[in-house]
């Protein structure tokens, strides 16, 4: 008998050693000489890691712990709200992606009032109208500029002076023509009339500053007391703009003004303080274009915070203005001098050239537009 099959016949031995047994396949026999446990003591990482030939440092961050703690998130923070608050005060979105420049125009009540408009119940409740609609059509229909203000000065002289600001549209119309017209003394003489009663009226001090700025660019030269008689003046009307522009704002805050109303009294506003700079730069001028630690500094410095102001930063005067307090001050800024102080910062000769060549490019793709 073959010994063979005879042990095939045996019956398998209960207790036979279970490490004795072949697993069904090499990933069983893996598992099964594996410890318990697939966490990996952390000196063994790093034995294994030496081994391989890792650097010491990579082994060093590699073991670090990369969570953050609590003091470091607030750490970083403190950081970004730092950061974001600098970006807000030193680059101002208004300075450093300005609009493109636009045009102020003239102070006007608008177009032609039609005679349509004219009915028996408005001449009733304002006079006026009449003569504001009859002068309206010499001009715009008719091109009749000098008959227009035949007319408006023989209206406006037969009344009383409590009747003045009931007309003020014909005032402001008969104004308008006036400067279409050169007409500078008369406008000049009528404004101030009319702001001797209504001082912080915006359109009698629009054209009052347009005809005295107009009357002194006409000057072919000045002796030292009309020079001096001039600044004064000049002063004292900035002043009372400011005054008038500050009312302005004032009624375009209010809660009960219309947002239309609002924007037409934003843009009178805008108007007024152009020519208040405008006579701030005159001041610094009849003063001899002053600069370092001169008081009349002071002007020239006001003219520029108009300029730069929100109100006025994306209207092309102003930029025109600017540009040309930049060209005074470097024509008379010699090479060998260090900083100056402009608008309360140091500035070099060379930062505030690249400054007026930047306003420059502006207004000539203003043009080109």
């Amino acid at each position: 008998m073959n010994p063979d099959q005879t042990n095939s016949r045996l019956p398998a031995r209960l207790d036979s050693d279970p490490a004795q047994v072949q697993a069904d396949n090499d990933s069983q026999a893996v598992m099964g000489f594996l410890p318990a446990s697939d966490r990996i003591e952390t000196n063994e990482n790093i034995a294994i890691a030496q081994q391989e030939g890792y650097d010491p440092l990579a082994i060093k961050i590699a073991l670090q712990d990369r969570s953050s703690s609590p003091a470091e998130k607030i750490r970083l923070a403190i950081f970004i709200i730092v950061a974001a608050a600098l970006v807000y005060f030193l680059f101002p979105f208004h300075r450093f992606f300005k609009p493109a420049p636009g045009e102020l125009g003239p102070m006007s009540i608008g177009g032609p009032i039609l005679k349509e408009s004219l009915t028996p119940a408005k001449i009733r409740q304002m006079p006026w109208l009449k003569t504001l609609v009859e002068m309206d059509r010499l001009y715009f229909q008719e091109g009749k500029l000098t008959e227009a203000i035949n007319l408006a000065e023989s209206e406006l002289g037969k009344l009383a002076q409590n009747e003045w600001e009931a007309w003020q549209q014909v005032y402001y119309r008969y104004w308008e023509l006036l400067s279409e017209a050169g007409r500078v003394h008369i406008l000049r003489t009528s404004a101030r009339a009319y702001l001797a009663s209504f001082p912080e009226d915006a359109f009698a001090n629009y054209f009052n500053a347009r005809a005295f700025l107009t009357a002194v660019d006409r000057i072919p030269g000045f002796t030292p007391d009309t020079r001096l008689a001039y600044r004064d003046e000049a002063i004292k009307l900035a002043a009372q703009i400011d005054r008038a522009g500050r009312s302005l704002d004032a009624r375009r805050q209010h809660p009960d003004t219309r947002k239309d109303d609002a924007a037409v009294l934003s843009d009178l506003y805008r108007k007024l303080r152009l020519e208040q700079a405008r006579i701030y730069v005159l001041v610094w001028k009849l003063g001899g274009y002053e600069e370092d630690d001169h008081p009349d500094v002071i002007y020239r410095d006001k003219a520029l915070d108009i300029c730069d102001s929100e109100a006025l930063s994306d209207m092309k005067e102003a930029r025109q203005l600017k540009a040309t307090i930049y060209t005074h001050i470097l024509d008379r800024w010699y090479w060998f001098e260090g900083r100056q102080i402009i608008q309360n910062q140091q500035k070099k000769r060379k930062e505030l050239r690249s400054q007026l060549e930047a306003l420059v490019q502006e207004l000539q793709k203003a043009e080109n537009r």
